[in-house]
């Protein structure tokens, strides 16, 4: 990743293409020394059609080079496998998915598919002509691992079929896109006339506090923020028309997403968007809800260790990002960084080193688990994994 400041821009509403929007909230990042995606992004609503979004955000070529080289999703550290939460989040997902596939033989594509695990469970539910794609390679060798045939690619530089696909799948991945235009432009390229898309996104409409960590819906990577409503009109607009619409529960390893979901056919007219209500208020009330929960944290945290006292935090993810650039965690009382993701490995974090857990070593200060979503599984690596008796500072409850 570039270490200058990528170029920012304002951006219209990526689904109407309205130019004004009010705004909601101000994110803010601290930034690794060799990785610089961006330093926050003003969460905005459209004036014109309600959906929400990140504006002043890099071009989209920022983030496609972030995904392909700092992927967090191949999960290399435990050997590509998932959590049990995750494997359930992808049966769910796959029970939804195929009862809107035409048949058994139909031509299958997962664009981010990281490390192929619903495309696994589709192929072993009787849909054998499945494929991913993945920016980063990582990920399409750990699914290329599991038996399920994958390639490095952006939905921007997928391989166009001689014979179109009959059905593409994207979960989890039209919130990370700047350009959903030419996305779904290329969505017409990719299937067949009458072909169908599932998309699957974060609920904007009810993004609840309680069931992650404060603001963490607004990730450096969360860059759309999808109503039911919004996510329609982005593909109605665009001659797609849908089919089913509804909203889910996933597992998100140790946290709790609430999603919404379409299946869309592609044909040949447009249709008019819809104003979206239900997007700014549910925005505003997480904001609300997000900063009483944050204010807890943020004690927590002073009062773990006394003065003169150093830590150790474990994590360098949005959630330990956000910390550091909004006052949450002091650098002056952090000895060292750990993170089990070879790819922030060895950088450094506010000129503190950002080291492996097998460097830890006989080091005896305190560690704050700067994560909820993966929480429990840290604690268990350092005290079974690591056999290391650190106190620890935990800062959601179980």
């Amino acid at each position: 990743m570039p270490l200058d400041t990528p170029l920012l821009s304002h951006r219209a509403c990526p689904v109407c293409g309205c130019e004004t929007c009010s705004p909601i909230f101000r994110q803010s990042f601290d930034h690794l020394s060799g990785v610089h995606l961006l330093d926050g992004y003003d969460v905005v609503v459209c004036s014109e059609c309600g959906a929400g979004y990140a504006d002043m955000i890099p071009p989209q070529s920022v983030f496609d080079e972030y995904y392909r080289d700092l992927s967090k999703y191949d999960y290399e550290f435990r050997g590509g496998r998932d959590s049990s939460a995750s494997e359930d989040r992808f049966l769910r997902a796959a029970l939804t998915i195929e009862a809107y596939i035409q048949n058994k033989d139909s031509r299958i594509l997962e664009v981010g598919c990281g490390s192929g695990h619903l495309l696994k469970i589709l192929q072993e539910r009787g849909f054998p002509n499945v494929q991913g794609s993945d920016p980063s390679p990582a990920c399409a060798r750990a699914a290329q691992g599991i038996g399920v045939r994958a390639v490095s690619e952006t939905v921007f530089t997928a391989t166009l079929p001689d014979d179109p696909y009959d059905f593409l799948i994207l979960v989890g991945v039209m919130e990370h896109i700047r350009d959903l235009d030419r996305t779904v432009a290329q969505f017409h390229r990719l299937v067949r006339d009458g072909g169908r898309v599932y998309l699957e996104v974060p609920d904007a409409s009810r993004l609840d506090p309680n069931l992650d960590a404060p603001f963490q819906e607004f990730s450096v990577e969360h860059i759309n923020f999808f109503s039911p409503g919004s996510l329609n009109n982005l593909m109605q607009s665009r001659r797609f028309r849908t089919l089913n619409s509804g909203r889910a529960r996933r597992a998100q390893n140790e946290a709790v997403c609430l999603t919404t979901y379409g299946v869309y056919e592609k044909c040949a007219r447009s249709a008019p968007a819809e104003r979206d209500t239900e997007t700014g208020e549910g925005l505003r009330a997480y904001v609300q809800g997000c900063q009483a929960e944050d204010a807890r944290i943020r004690s927590k945290i002073d009062q773990a260790i006394g003065p003169g006292e150093r830590m150790i935090v474990w994590g360098v993810g949005a959630h330990t990002l956000r910390l550091l650039a909004t006052g949450g965690l002091d650098p002056r009382r952090i000895a060292v960084f750990v993170d089990s993701n070879r790819n922030y490995q060895q950088q450094r974090l506010r000129e503190i080193p950002v080291i492996s857990p097998h460097e830890l070593g006989s080091r005896n200060e305190p560690i704050l688990v700067s994560s909820r979503g993966f929480q429990r599984e840290i604690a268990d690596q350092i005290r079974h994994d690591l056999g290391l008796g650190n106190k620890l500072i935990l800062l959601y409850q179980p």
